[in-house]
């Protein structure tokens, strides 16, 4: 991940987890998440 042996080992999990999360989207393993409302689901023009 481009940092020290140290710094990696010490990271919070959740920081590790988002990096990963990147990761995968960087190399298209992943799709970005996205919320979907009640709007996007239901159609305004009846």
């Amino acid at each position: 991940m481009g940092m020290a042996p140290e710094a990696f080992w010490l990271m919070p999990m959740g920081l590790f987890m988002d990096l990963w999360a990147c990761h995968r989207q960087y190399l298209g393993l992943e799709e970005t998440h996205r919320e979907i409302t009640v709007d996007d689901v239901i159609p305004v023009d009846l």
